[in-house]
């Protein structure tokens, strides 16, 4: 009798996935691993995803579904656009803190159906920056700019504050000069 697919048994192996595929580079990682990590075997795996490619690319689509999801709950509990700027960056640093080997697949040229794929999970996230930043101007709290360039630009930074840390920084400190650079500039008010 063939086994059945459930939803939870691709979740768990998506969750191990996620966290293995983290810790280290594509080509480092082993699906005996992730398949230790769930509670499964390897087979059980291979009857969800046909590749190991194919299981990063799911993987990468689930953490961008968490993303999303986290944000979706977090941002209606800000009362002003700029907190809710803060709170973009806070849970997309807080997100990829120990996920860093996910950000290649976010940029790779793999066919355009999953980049299509991959746009879609973005877009959804670039749209809460986004609405922000028009939250923003309609509240006098931003200038009017184009809110998407503007969001683009955002999220930008804290993808390379997350990228480009050091060891020692905090994700504190690095929301709090994320928002200073994005907010204030870098030019000096005296100058």
């Amino acid at each position: 009798m063939p086994r059945v697919k459930t939803e939870a048994k691709e979740r768990a192996i998506l969750d191990a996935a996620a966290s293995v595929f983290a810790r280290r580079p594509f080509h480092a990682v082993l699906i005996d691993e992730i398949a230790s990590d769930a509670g499964i075997g390897k087979g059980t795996i291979y009857r969800y995803f046909q590749t190991k490619d194919d299981l990063y690319f799911a993987t990468t689509l689930h953490v961008l579904d968490s993303l999303s999801q986290a944000l979706s709950q977090a941002l209606p509990q800000e009362p002003s656009a700029i907190r809710r700027l803060e709170r973009i960056a806070a849970e997309n640093l807080r997100f990829y803190w120990d996920r860093q080997f996910l950000f290649p697949f976010l940029h790779s040229d793999d066919g355009p159906a999953r980049r299509d794929q991959v746009m879609k999970r973005r877009e959804a996230i670039l749209r809460f920056s986004q609405e922000a930043i028009l939250a923003g101007i309609e509240q006098r709290e931003l200038r009017g700019i184009d809110a998407r360039i503007g969001a683009e630009l955002f999220l930008g930074m804290v993808r390379s504050a997350n990228l480009f840390r050091r060891p020692e920084d905090s994700l504190e400190d690095l929301v709090r000069q994320i928002m200073s650079v994005f907010l204030d500039g870098v030019a000096r008010r005296d100058a």
